[in-house]
């Protein structure tokens, strides 16, 4: 098992290739666009088939509504990814310091759990008063809006949603039968770095083994 300082680079590394992949997505989408738009049906008939099954009226699509799945795909893995980070800085720090409990002896769930059994049982400080925490929960609440509602908003339900999309400004919604969902870039992006600052501040509170 890791120690609970390399459960933190670890974290920071994957975290920066998502970032990664993230932006070369998007690059993937603008020129996957680019080439729908341009690409004649008849003339190539070839690649219409092979890519697009001779569909003409998927311009809107690969301009909103296909990368928005993908958009909204990452945030889902990121939250996860940073849950598992601290579930597993959780559950190196119970071993490498024989810790009074385990993580799975510890109520609650999620992100919550693993911020409390750090804070009171592995004597951690998170920083959860901080904007990039507030970042990070706010993306954990959007998240549920994708995973259980498939990025739509129920007004009545989900209040707390529209209060964080409303105050941000890389978050937007559109609103026809029913309340859309878009995630932007932008917003991954500050998601991105909100963990990486938080897992750079976890790491140097981190104690270390002598």
């Amino acid at each position: 098992m890791k120690k609970p300082d390399q459960v933190s680079a670890y974290f920071l590394y994957d975290l920066d290739k998502f970032r990664i992949f993230c932006e070369l997505s998007q690059r993937h989408w603008e020129e996957e666009l680019a080439r729908y738009n341009t690409t004649d049906l008849e003339i190539n008939e070839s690649t219409c088939w092979d890519r697009y099954q001779y569909r003409n009226d998927l311009s809107a699509d690969f301009q909103e509504g296909f990368p928005q799945y993908q958009k909204q795909s990452f945030l889902l893995m990121l939250v996860s990814i940073f849950e598992d980070y601290l579930n597993q800085l959780c559950n190196s720090s119970y071993v490498e310091r024989a810790l009074s409990c385990s993580l799975k002896d510890y109520r609650g769930t999620g992100i919550e759990r693993a911020k409390k059994y750090l804070k009171k049982v592995a004597d951690i400080d998170v920083p959860t008063d901080t904007a990039d925490w507030n970042k990070i929960i706010e993306a954990r609440d959007i998240r549920n809006i994708i995973a259980h509602n498939a990025g739509h908003i129920d007004e009545e339900a989900h209040q707390k949603q529209l209060k964080i999309v409303a105050k941000n400004s890389s978050l937007t919604y559109h609103k026809f039968a029913r309340i859309h969902l878009d995630v932007t870039q932008e917003y991954l992006s500050e998601v991105i770095k909100a963990m990486k600052n938080t897992a750079c501040e976890i790491r140097r509170m981190t104690p270390r083994k002598t």
